[in-house]
């Protein structure tokens, strides 16, 4: 017992030193995250601390993310640098950016003399990893080097409605219910939206290292590409963990080398993606393909779905969602049945996402947080909602015609809407 202190006082004590040695976020080696950015996660002042979809568990399930994705992105520095030296010492952010740069632009005086020919191979990449039959949609990808301008439908900051325009969108036919119902409905929806764009964001962030899957054919063009390749992305997503204020940058335009967007008036619909490496073009296209996937969780009423995309589709959030995403849309996967990942059934995850993105706002949180909690009653769950897709596509002999997608009777799924 400590000198002068009651056993009630050195007990308390001994808690309080627990507490803090006690790392909110579990480190496995010398390297950090920024100081800003962990205050942001263990003070809960993400876009996900108080989100309804997070399970509710001993320890803070973003802490849990945080330093599960952290601890991925020092492996990937690791696995192609053979060092994390990089990322340690007295100022390693000048250091990350600096080396960063310095293969972005090796990267981009290769892939000048092979522009087109990295261009078709990303589209053509992306349509058979994620099974899209042919004439489903139309690409548009570019390599660009320099300035990107924001795309279409992204924000520099959210805008949030007037109250009175809020009431009016989401007005119920009882005259009964009150604003404050019109209000929680609207931030139901919104974060419901932000979650459909966390997912979008981890789906596509695997496209960051499918180079691998072409590595032969990058090695034909030149063989230090694929190691730049492996170089620069494991460095920029680093960059997510200790670039003090990349919301910020965000919100300014700033820094921006990768973007994509749809057009669903279009027949077939048109994904447009531009990025600076062919490893975020892949990111870009995977990210439009799920973005239009990801329509079928905005409501039916085109004013409530404009207020959600301007008040959520912004890139600061962006920020958050490739930081988190990767492991959410990881927890959801784990919950997909093993079929789904054969090369014949991989085009009923797509389906899948539809429909449990037009989940009513209460029964989608329900279901995502049994997900992200790895609860079995999840993956039971999922695995009816296949059999019923399954059963409709045959109904509709849609294995006999896998390249048209026009289930327009498909339940709880109306592909009309996108012109699908």
């Amino acid at each position: 017992m400590t000198e002068g202190l009651t056993r009630k006082e050195n007990d308390l004590l001994k808690t309080i030193k627990r507490v803090l040695n006690e790392a909110p976020i579990d480190y496995e080696g010398p390297e950090r995250m920024d100081p800003n950015i962990e205050r942001k996660i263990t003070g809960k002042e993400t876009p996900f601390s108080k989100h309804p979809a997070m399970p509710i568990g001993d320890r803070d399930f973003v802490e849990l993310v945080s330093s599960k994705r952290f601890k991925d992105s020092v492996d990937n520095v690791r696995r192609y640098l053979g060092t994390t030296a990089p990322l340690q010492g007295r100022n390693p952010l000048m250091q990350l950016m600096g080396m960063a740069m310095q293969s972005l632009q090796q990267v981009g005086r290769i892939q000048f003399q092979h522009k087109e020919y990295l261009e078709r191979l990303a589209v053509d990449l992306v349509k058979k990893e994620m099974s899209i039959p042919e004439g489903a949609m139309q690409f548009d990808a570019k390599l660009v080097m320099g300035p990107m301008s924001s795309a279409e439908g992204m924000r520099q900051q959210p805008q949030e409605p007037k109250q009175q325009d809020v009431k009016q969108a989401f007005k119920h036919q009882d005259e009964l219910e009150d604003f404050v119902d019109e209000f929680e409905k609207f931030n139901l929806e919104k974060a419901k939206r932000r979650f459909i764009n966390s997912l979008i964001q981890g789906a596509s962030k695997k496209g960051h290292y499918m180079f691998e899957l072409v590595r032969d054919e990058l090695d034909r063009l030149d063989p230090e590409l694929a190691n730049l390749y492996g170089v620069n992305q494991s460095l920029m997503d680093h960059l997510y963990w200790v670039m003090p204020d990349m919301e910020g940058m965000a919100a300014s335009g700033e820094g921006q080398i990768g973007q994509s967007e749809v057009d669903i008036e279009t027949d077939p619909p048109t994904v447009k993606a531009r990025a600076a490496t062919f490893p975020l073009l892949v990111h870009e296209l995977i990210k439009g393909v799920y973005d239009i996937f990801g329509t079928h969780g905005l409501p039916d009423d085109p004013k409530q779905a404009e207020m959600i995309m301007g008040a959520e589709d912004t890139l600061p959030a962006e920020i958050w969602d490739m930081r988190l995403g990767p492991i959410f849309w990881e927890k959801f996967q784990a919950s997909y049945p093993l079929e789904l990942f054969d090369e014949d059934k991989r085009h009923i995850q797509h389906y899948l996402f539809m429909r449990f993105s037009k989940l009513p706002a209460e029964d989608f949180f329900k279901f995502a947080k049994s997900v992200l909690n790895g609860d079995p009653s999840a993956n039971k769950a999922v695995q009816r909602m296949v059999d019923e897709i399954v059963s409709d596509l045959k109904k509709q002999e849609y294995e006999d015609e896998a390249s048209k997608w026009d289930d327009d009777d498909l339940d709880d799924i109306n592909l009309a809407d996108l012109g699908l």
